[in-house]
């Protein structure tokens, strides 16, 4: 209590602004639904908590993906309703949840808000059919209204009050860390303080997950933002595949191949002209092949380089037209992730059949207070990329919104006689709320509260005996604690799903030697570089060392293929370079052995080169081959 009061006097004027116009927002809906006569009119106060948010286009955004997704799974609902028994009703429903919950992880951005809302607005459309099915279609009829009442009150008294977000400012970051990139490259090349380099490297590692993480958010809301979006990848993608090319050159210059101070110079002159935004025409010209007879291959750094002038120019252009015009630019691979896709899809399937179920032949009123705990937030769980690190948060938040919903109904609701009563009682609550929402380090406490709050209390709705209360109070709160509970038993820990993240990353390394793999190198880079982001954002500072190495293996892989296919290299030296590269994830070291053995029996500069940039990669990949060896996924 004493860390919460501490934390209330921190606030500035514009969280207590913040927390006024969340109050408010709710307390009004609610107003407004009871004083239209609405079933339930609580439901109108709960879409304010989410709907709201931190940036003014966020709030619009999710305003119109939470009203499309209201309007499907309402119509979705209604259609169960009417053309299905309800003996019918569970199975169908949590069909759609499962759909709906499976698309999650799917689409971009906010859009999943979306096919959240969907399956959520199903779940609580269908569920108190269950056991008041003469009245279903009005009750469902009676939350579709809430919810828009809600919605459209919250979009119009915070969104205009909240503040734009600063994409200027953040396609300056952006900027900088290819700036980053480019002094980590020079450093590389002319130092051989290799600490400070893996630090620089680690930083920029954390930045671009950071700044990918920032790009959906940051654009939401603006037509224009969305149309840059390609470049913020763009730019992103060439930073990472820069400071990938930097270290295989520097393994190329530690085998003797030279780099020319021409070259050198012309990087600090891209690093310069990038700080200040001038126009690159060329960023590194090739290095004359009679003056540098050894040199290194710069070709990747160049076209890394020459992505990111194309993606900064593009980024930083004044204005575009309706439709983006197409440049040449190489993006990561969509953020689709399957796995949780489906696990997610599971739970939140099974978990609506069941409990509606359950509800159905019970016939419990307190047991649909469950089932809507279940239901609800075994989605809102199945949303997150990482359940388990919430599920404290959750049960917390649940246990005392019930728990003070109870207290409510038990020694207040039944003393309130007329409604202006009603609608000041909700206040203090309300406020309450509020401000633990704009209290970043309790706010996850707050949403929790206040949504069960308004579920177990139902704010002006008839007064129940207290056993009725304390049932459905203490069914929600189990309700939230197996939804939980299923979650803490099938989401993976962190270094398990790290290891299958590294495991994919393998997978793709290995792709490359299969007989397509040559025909899709453009999506195999886009892939690979979205798994390397996908670990670095899953495990931050703790990503083992070698990611970019593993990068760097399979473009040298590429570059042996078509050296080989084009000299007419006997299948018989090839096969020896493909059994050491078929298990290099268990062995390195013996690959690498055998490759540097293999390196230095082949004649042709070119393939002796490629392999001997192989075995470079695997050596610098040990660390995070190791991390996985400790338990393979």
């Amino acid at each position: 209590m004493t860390s919460f009061f501490s934390s209330l006097a921190a606030l500035d004027q514009s969280a207590f602004r913040r927390a006024f116009l969340l109050a408010f927002s709710s307390w009004l809906s609610f107003l407004i639904a009871t004083l239209l006569g609405i079933e339930h009119a609580y439901w109108a106060a709960m879409p304010t908590w989410v709907v709201a948010q931190a940036t003014r286009g966020l709030v619009f955004e999710r305003a119109l993906y939470r009203l499309v997704g209201t309007a499907l799974g309402a119509a979705l609902g209604i259609v169960i309703l009417q053309f299905s028994p309800t003996a019918w009703q569970p199975l169908w429903m949590s069909l759609v949840v499962f759909c709906s919950i499976g698309m999650i992880h799917t689409l971009y951005g906010v859009r999943s808000y979306m096919a959240l809302m969907s399956g959520i607005t199903v779940a609580v459309v269908v569920m108190p059919a269950l056991l008041y099915s003469e009245h279903g279609s009005a009750l469902a009829w009676a939350r579709i209204q809430c919810t828009v009442i809600g919605v459209i009150v919250t979009t119009l008294m915070t969104g205009f009050g909240t503040p734009k977000s600063e994409r200027e400012k953040f396609y300056q970051k952006v900027r900088t860390l290819a700036v980053d990139a480019v002094e980590a490259t020079i450093l590389l090349l002319t130092s051989k303080d290799q600490k400070q380099w893996l630090q620089m490297v680690r930083q920029i590692h954390l930045d671009i997950s950071a700044l990918e993480a920032q790009t959906v958010n940051m654009s939401a809301g603006s037509v224009d933002g969305h149309k840059r979006n390609a470049y913020v990848e763009a730019l992103l993608f060439a930073t990472l595949e820069t400071i990938a090319s930097a270290q295989q050159l520097q393994h190329q210059i530690q085998r003797g191949m030279s780099l020319s101070p021409e070259a050198l110079e012309q990087l600090k002159e891209v690093a310069k002209r990038l700080k200040t935004g001038q126009p690159l025409d060329e960023p590194i010209r090739r290095q004359a092949p009679d003056v540098y007879p050894d040199k290194v291959s710069l070709a990747r750094l160049r076209r890394a380089l020459g992505q990111m002038t194309r993606a900064e120019e593009a980024l930083f252009a004044e204005n575009y037209p309706l439709w983006r015009k197409g440049r040449s630019v190489r993006r990561f691979e969509p953020a689709r992730d399957w796995q949780a896709s489906r696990r997610t899809a599971l739970v939140a399937g099974l978990a609506a059949l069941i409990s509606s179920v359950i509800v159905y032949f019970t016939q419990n009123i307190a047991f649909e207070l469950a089932a809507t705990g279940v239901c609800i937030f075994s989605m809102i769980l199945g949303s997150l990329p990482r359940p388990q690190a919430f599920i404290r948060f959750v049960i917390t938040g649940a246990c005392i919104g019930a728990v003070t919903a109870a207290l409510y109904r038990i020694g207040i609701q039944p003393h309130l006689e007329s409604p202006l009563a009603i609608y000041l009682s909700l206040i203090p609550f309300v406020a309450f709320a509020a401000l633990v929402r704009v209290i970043p380090s309790i706010a996850s406490y707050g949403l929790d509260a206040i949504m069960c709050f308004l579920i177990v209390s139902q704010v002006g709705g008839d007064v129940v005996s207290a056993d009725v209360v304390l049932q459905g109070a203490s069914a929600l709160i189990a309700g939230v604690v197996l939804a939980c509970g299923g979650y803490a038993l099938i989401s993976p820990q962190s270094d398990e799903r790290a290891r299958f993240l590294i495991g994919q990353l393998i997978k793709e390394v290995l792709s490359v030697l299969e007989p397509q793999g040559l025909q899709q190198v453009g999506q195999w880079r886009a892939r690979m570089a979205r798994q390397i982001l996908r670990l670095s954002q899953w495990m931050g500072i703790e990503t083992p060392r070698g990611t970019l190495a593993l990068f760097n293996l399979g473009y040298s892989m590429i570059a042996w293929q078509r050296l080989a296919a084009a000299s007419k290299l006997p299948v018989g030296e090839q096969s020896v370079v493909l059994s050491a590269l078929a298990d290099f994830a268990q062995h390195p070291e013996q690959s690498e052995q055998v490759l540097l053995r293999v390196a230095a029996q082949t004649p042709e500069a070119n393939i002796a080169s490629a392999i001997y940039d192989m075995a470079a990669a695997l050596a610098a990949a040990k660390p995070v081959l190791h991390f996985w060896q400790n338990n393979p996924g």
